[in-house]
């Protein structure tokens, strides 16, 4: 399925779901509803992203550590935001998920370690330190208000956090489809021997884009206090699977090689439709976990069959 295509689809199915919200529960279509809905599918936007650098690297990449990252930048920022202020703190945080992404690829792309294991051992690392962080040092976990303002204030009735994702997407955009770097991360992910053989340094790449996810997690689990008040264990574990169904919905070849960042953030926007659809019907977990599957499952077909044969 061409990208286009599966932006009109993607964006139908949220309107359909949106108006069948409405003829089910009246007031889903309310303005202060859809805002909401809006905030839940930037942070799951932003996580996908980290997750399409990843795949679009190819070698079967995921992040399993974007969790981790995230609530270590929220735990790490909110501890540090009292003596050093909202910016430097936020700064220390994206700078421990860069130098954590940074580990990730090395020990993918330099060791050849298989990218699921690497991010998995680097995030039970990462929670492990975090559990003895907060038990001995007990940091604060409160948002700063700055932080809540982002996350969880609109502007006109636009949430600031959706104005956020749209500046992050707009870079995303030009990164993967207009920079040198994103042709060379594409070419990398096709054919990491073709890439290397036509002069791209394929290692310098592939960990470029496992620090820029591990950045991107460790901001995200950063604006993620705002919203939800106050930094915590286990702020971002949530994300991690979501994160990647949204990616491959959204058309990121899970291969690798192709990325269509839109098409994961029209992703993002009918999985939190879908999701806010069915808990206000009170369709239980199983139910939902059901739907989910099948939802993949019937993109993952689609995509499948839609590809053109050689």
């Amino acid at each position: 399925m061409s990208g286009s295509r599966r932006v009109l689809l993607l964006l139908g199915l949220s309107l359909a779901l949106l108006i069948l919200g409405q003829i089910v529960l009246p007031g889903f279509l309310s303005p202060t509803q859809i805002a909401n809905q809006l905030k839940i599918a930037a942070f799951l936007g932003l996580f996908a992203l980290c997750q399409t650098l990843a795949m679009t690297a190819g070698g079967q990449g995921l992040d399993l550590s974007v969790g981790a990252v995230a609530t270590l930048g929220g735990v790490l920022s909110a501890a540090l935001l009292p003596s050093l202020g909202t910016l430097a703190a936020g700064c220390c945080a994206v700078s421990a998920g860069l130098l954590v992404g940074m580990l990730n690829g090395a020990g993918i792309a330099v060791l050849d370690v298989p990218p699921l294991v690497a991010t998995l051992a680097l995030a039970s690392v990462i929670n492990g330190g975090l559990i003895v962080g907060v038990s001995v040092f007990a940091p604060p976990n409160a948002a700063g208000p700055a932080v809540a303002a982002i996350g969880g204030n609109a502007t006109y009735g636009v949430p600031n956090i959706v104005l956020v994702w749209f500046a992050v997407t707009a870079v995303a955009l030009w990164l993967l489809l207009r920079s040198a770097w994103g042709r060379r991360l594409a070419a990398t992910g096709s054919s990491a021997t073709v890439a290397l053989l036509s002069g791209s340094n394929t290692v310098v790449v592939r960990t470029a884009a496992y620090t820029l996810s591990g950045g991107l997690a460790a901001f995200t689990g950063f604006l993620l206090t705002g919203y939800v008040g106050q930094a915590f264990l286990g702020l971002g574990n949530a994300y991690v699977l979501t994160s990647i169904v949204a990616a491959a919905i959204g058309g990121v070849a899970l291969e690798g090689g192709r990325a269509s960042y839109l098409g994961v953030a029209c992703a993002a926007i009918m999985m939190t439709v879908l999701v806010s659809l069915l808990t206000a019907i009170n369709i239980g977990e199983s139910g939902r976990q059901i739907i989910f599957g099948l939802t993949l499952l019937g993109f993952l077909v689609v995509d499948r069959f839609g590809r053109p044969t050689s």
